[in-house]
């Protein structure tokens, strides 16, 4: 299974075929007895991938239609978030302790035990319900991208997809260090990660070039996402934490969680200035330019073009 357009297929077959394959993908996770945690961040991750693919091929809907899917496949994810949100504030906060040994051990101790509050017999119920509602919209999901092979879509689209996910990304940037908060950061973090996607997506037009940016959005979507996971385990703590923690507890775990942000923002700033640097214009031109050459290569170089081995065999002549 390949998360990419392919050369020698209608765009709207490659869409129907991403999307059954992400769907195939969190079905099976999510039906997994196994490692409940990687099954559920295996499945939401391939809920991201779809959404990313919707918000390419959204030039080429009907925006009613568009908003209901995409709000179909985020309502899946909610029903997927605590599981995994209480999954990630464990290992942040197990990383923190680590990197600040002068953390006070009792703010670990007290957090962990609230953060298991629910977990047990009564938790695990409901997290099967959730999946099971989860796989029920992915059914309803499966419907609409196993029809959208039928539809009339052109790379123009998925041109028209970037540039506007693309401009948004950048109004993101600027947003964010402009006025840096957790909101402002995280919003960003989610056009970060679409980019990823999208460049993945048509990654055949320019598997050097656009595989480069994926690679560089993939390592910003990184920083930006460690962010954000110090976020929600500072909500927690000043939320619900509040209950179990001191103030002068909850002012070291706020200092130091808070110095890791700041070092973080600070590796994504040049990053996002370099990935985020040609204008949204000029990206969706070069993406045209890109892709007719690839088709252009293919017609010549047909398996190397579509990404498959062609290196020679390095067997020794008999």
């Amino acid at each position: 299974m390949t998360y990419r357009f392919k050369l020698n297929e209608t765009v709207a077959a490659g869409t129907s075929r991403i999307g059954l394959e992400q769907i195939d993908i969190a079905e099976a996770r999510l039906a997994s007895r196994d490692d409940i945690a990687s099954a559920i961040h295996d499945a939401r991750r391939c809920l991201k991938r779809l959404r990313a693919l919707l918000r390419l091929v959204r030039p080429a809907l009907a925006e009613s239609t568009y908003r209901r899917e995409s709000n179909r496949i985020a309502g899946v994810g909610r029903l997927l978030a605590s599981a995994r949100d209480q999954h990630v504030m464990q290992q942040t906060l197990a990383k923190i302790e680590t990197r600040f040994g002068t953390m006070p051990k009792s703010v670990g101790v007290k957090l962990a035990k609230l953060m298991a509050n629910g977990a047990g017999t009564r938790g695990a119920r409901a997290g099967a319900q959730e999946r099971r509602q989860a796989l029920d919209g992915l059914a309803r999901a499966r419907q609409f991208f196993a029809r959208i092979g039928r539809r009339s879509i052109a790379f123009d689209h998925l041109a028209a997809g970037v540039e506007r996910s693309y401009r948004r990304a950048r109004r993101r940037f600027h947003d964010a260090y402009k006025d840096p908060s957790d909101e402002a950061i995280h919003e960003w973090r989610k056009t970060v990660q679409q980019h990823w996607r999208h460049m993945q997506l048509l990654s055949r037009a320019w598997p050097d070039v656009l595989g480069a940016r994926a690679g560089e959005a993939k390592e910003l979507s990184r920083l930006l996402g460690d962010d954000h996971d110090i976020s929600v385990l500072l909500a927690f703590a000043e939320g619900r934490g509040k209950a179990v923690l001191g103030e002068d507890e909850l002012a070291a775990l706020t200092t130091m969680s808070r110095s890791i942000q700041d070092e973080l923002r600070g590796l994504a700033k040049p990053r996002g200035a370099r990935l985020f640097a040609t204008t949204a214009s000029d990206l969706r031109e070069h993406m045209v330019l890109y892709w007719s050459a690839a088709g252009d290569l293919s017609a010549l170089t047909p398996s190397k073009a579509n990404g498959e081995n062609t290196r020679p065999s390095r067997k020794k002549p008999a």
